[in-house]
């Protein structure tokens, strides 16, 4: 895979913020559109993209082959809250932050930044586990997630399952029945569904961008631990999966499947973690800080890291 292909990938996801930074910088858009922006985004456009991922044409796989890729997806979710536990000890950070650092540590960017990365280096094949693992992140991100984003901050609340009735969730759930039911969804209500999902991807840069516009410039570099989250997230949590899945036994790390979740643990921190801040009252300031570095150094990371790899 040509270096340059990714790089265009990535460039033109950080494009998207700049303009949404610009936008919100000179008044085209104001908080309360972002806001009602972040709410369409997660109820309305992202629920769409999770159904058509996996109704749109075949998935060409198994049964049982999508069995074991959720399986494996759990197995490195497990890994990551397992690192993200650890990372917030060792570093010592401020008890209120913890919640918030382990987010950003274990949801990456896997639908917005991953899908398109993984399709220019893998093909359609690589996109479908893509896809299956994208699905137990959001089973993850939108349940114990959301408890993360709101654990020790003040403006957030009490966690409440309540929080867990929520539009992602209710379509990650309906989308894993449509498939193991073999439930197939009227063309016409499939096509509008993924136009609809077509637009996640560039609202949700934008939204960002406008957040990352909210903060003083000089806010943003004021976080020294941001720094070293940030060696975590996109160098250090990819080897280990890496060096994890060459540990299994039984399984050919060198397979497919092995190099789609080794990429997707390299991705930045998920964009959605803007959106559930602005809705759920979490860090705005430090998930923008995450999401600000981790993408504009992934630019770099990424390409780098599958040149290297494979």
């Amino acid at each position: 895979m040509e270096f340059s292909t990714i790089l265009g990938q990535m460039l033109m996801l950080l494009l998207m913020m700049v303009l949404g930074y610009l936008a919100r910088r000179y008044k085209l858009l104001d908080e309360h559109v972002n806001a009602s922006l972040s709410k369409v985004v997660l109820n309305v456009t992202l629920p769409a993209q999770i159904i058509t991922s996996f109704t749109m044409g075949d998935v060409g796989l198994t049964n049982d082959q999508v069995g074991a890729a959720l399986g494996l997806s759990c197995l490195v979710y497990l890994f990551y809250i397992v690192l993200a536990s650890l990372f917030v000890r060792l570093m010592r950070m401020p008890r209120v932050d913890w919640g918030t650092y382990e987010y950003m540590i274990i949801f990456g960017n896997i639908g917005f930044m991953g899908f398109p990365v993984i399709t220019a280096i893998f093909g359609s094949k690589g996109l479908v586990y893509a896809v299956i693992m994208n699905i137990v992140f959001n089973l993850l991100v939108f349940s114990y997630g959301i408890k993360l984003i709101t654990d020790g901050n003040e403006g957030a609340g009490k966690f409440s399952l309540r929080k867990l009735l929520n539009m992602p969730l209710a379509s990650s759930v309906l989308a894993l029945l449509l498939f193991f039911l073999h439930i197939k969804l009227p063309e016409v209500v499939n096509n509008g569904l993924y136009t609809m999902g077509d637009a996640t991807t560039p609202m949700a840069m934008l939204v960002l961008g406008c957040a990352i516009a909210e903060m003083p410039l000089r806010e943003l570099f004021d976080e020294w631990r941001v720094y070293i989250f940030v060696a975590l997230k996109l160098l250090a949590m990819p080897l280990l999966v890496f060096g994890l899945l060459h540990l299994l036994p039984g399984f050919d790390a060198n397979s497919l499947l092995g190099k789609v979740f080794v990429v997707l643990s390299a991705v930045p921190v998920a964009t959605n973690a803007t959106m559930l801040s602005i809705e759920y009252g979490g860090n705005q300031k430090l998930v923008a800080e995450g999401n600000f570095f981790s993408t504009v150094i992934s630019v770099l990371t990424i390409p780098l890291l599958v040149f290297l790899l494979y």
